[in-house]
């Protein structure tokens, strides 16, 4: 059952939609008022549930969506008189209200605008490089950071608002999505190479976090961030595993122990159990102080983490301020450089009064896809080429093997397929997905290839479903990621 809680915040958001759905004669401008009124009330009363949902997190921050909610209102109007007039009522003044495709939207038609600004601006401005009202990358393969790094870093904030193409020297391919999406896959990839030294990858949780010690330079944080800006502005998905607390960041939301969690799980189960423990021989038990020592170019260096902290026991008074002290040092001061930079680089890209409309997960699933989907609306969505169709026999024989794989393995097919196992905020009925003919099943002796960057399958036509099965089950186990065709 509901808890009294979401029912209260239930009841508002249907006194909401109620008040939407009155129907009004055009001459009652009295009631008119009081209506405005009153949902503007409601609108107050769920803001403050809102505020004490976020400091306690009594339930999923979606449950404030009001569905439909652009059935009711003209939405780009809503938004557009808000830029306008920030201080009349607006229902983008209450964000937490508006499902993350109303978001997306508002970002698209507020990017649009800074767009075309910077389109029209061009087109006055007397200096060569932004005539072009398209932003071009010219990259080589082999040396595609190298390449980005020099070809953006120096760009206003103007041309980086341009739509990007991106073209890899010596390639006739055109830009149509694919190659876009195959250059951040592959830049991302290089990126977290251990060479670079940038990053400190966490095996427990899957993500990685700013290297605290790092030979690079504040300009190689900077430009991470403009490419994760670049990759919002241009609506492409990329694979880069921060955790939930960089977008928290970005958002300025304080961090706490449940974020620190989704990095260091040990370390916070530890810091959880110093916080629960009650037993009387607890200075016994926690013989430390707030002083840490951490590993630095191979040496031990101590670190206080506040001003003399090597004479400060930690007790059961001012445990939990340890506590906040140790996260506040490992994501916060430890590497304030490295992220100021990062996030300079994102907001010269992606500054906008929308992106703070969003929740930080969301803004996370935005960037990098979310895993909260059901893998067979794939079948909806595709599409067939060659001698293939829908009722074909080897299409049968597909479905029929795609179908008995485990969830997990579906997802791995996914990842095969797209080079991902996320997909878009909008989810797989958004995607594009092709399966075309090609040669060589008939002996069985070629295994299907994804063209990751374009969602197409070649898919051999194997004569019996065992031989599908087989085929696509090596296909798919022997997919170590970014497998670009």
């Amino acid at each position: 059952p509901a808890s009294f809680f979401e029912r209260l915040v239930q009841s508002f958001k249907k006194s909401v939609v109620e008040l939407l759905d009155h129907k009004l004669p055009p001459t009652a401008n009295q009631t008119v008022f009081m209506l405005h009124a009153a949902i503007k009330s409601c609108m107050m009363v769920l803001e403050r549930l809102n505020q004490i949902n976020e400091a306690e997190n009594k339930i999923p921050f979606n449950a404030f969506y009001i569905e439909d909610l652009t059935a009711k209102i003209p939405i780009k109007d809503d938004f557009l008189n808000w830029l306008q007039y920030p201080n009349v009522f607006a229902f983008c003044q209450y964000p937490f209200i508006l499902d993350i495709k109303i978001k997306v939207d508002l970002l698209m038609i507020e990017s649009e605008f800074q767009r075309n600004a910077a389109i029209a601006q061009t087109l006055f401005c007397a200096e060569s490089s932004l005539l072009n009202p398209i932003l071009i990358l010219d990259i080589r393969r082999s040396h595609i950071v190298e390449d980005t790094l020099s070809q953006i870093l120096s760009l206003s904030t103007i041309e980086l608002k341009k739509p990007l193409k991106v073209r890899f020297r010596g390639e006739e391919a055109e830009d149509a999505g694919g190659v876009k999406k195959e250059f951040f896959l592959l830049l991302m990839k290089e990126i977290l190479d251990p060479k670079y030294g940038m990053f400190d990858f966490y095996t427990e949780s899957q993500v990685v976090w700013f290297k605290r010690k790092s030979f690079e330079d504040a300009d190689m944080y900077m430009f991470v961030g403009m490419i994760c800006g670049l990759a919002i502005y241009n609506s492409t998905m990329i694979d880069f595993p921060f955790p939930l607390c960089l977008y928290k960041k970005l958002l300025k939301k304080k961090i706490n122990l449940d974020d620190f969690r989704g990095i260091q799980h040990e370390v916070a189960k530890n810091l959880q159990y110093l916080l629960d423990y009650d037993g009387d021989d607890f200075k016994d038990v926690f013989e430390m102080n707030f002083q840490i020592i951490e590993e630095s170019f191979g040496e031990l260096i101590k670190v206080n983490l506040v001003p003399h902290g090597e004479s400060i026991p930690i007790t059961i008074d001012n445990r939990e301020m340890y506590v906040n002290a140790y996260i506040d040092y490992m994501i916060n001061t430890s590497v304030e450089k490295q992220y100021q930079a990062f996030a300079e680089g994102f907001f010269k890209v992606c500054r906008s009064n929308v992106l703070n409309f969003f929740h930080p997960q969301e803004l996370m699933n935005m960037m990098v896809g979310c895993q909260d989907y059901d893998c067979n609306e794939l079948e909806r969505v595709a599409e067939y080429k060659g001698e293939y169709y829908r009722q074909h026999p080897v299409i049968e024989n597909f479905w029929k093997v795609f179908y008995e794989f485990s969830r997990d393995k579906k997802k791995k097919f996914l990842a095969f397929l797209t080079g991902s196992d996320k997909v878009s905020i909008f989810g797989i009925r958004n995607m594009k997905f092709v399966i075309q003919s090609v040669a060589g099943g008939d002996k069985g002796d070629h295994l299907p290839v994804a063209h990751t960057c374009f969602n197409l399958l070649d898919l051999p036509k194997y004569p019996t479903y065992e031989i599908m099965k087989e085929k696509l089950n090596q296909a798919v186990e022997n997919y170590e990621g970014f497998g670009l065709v």
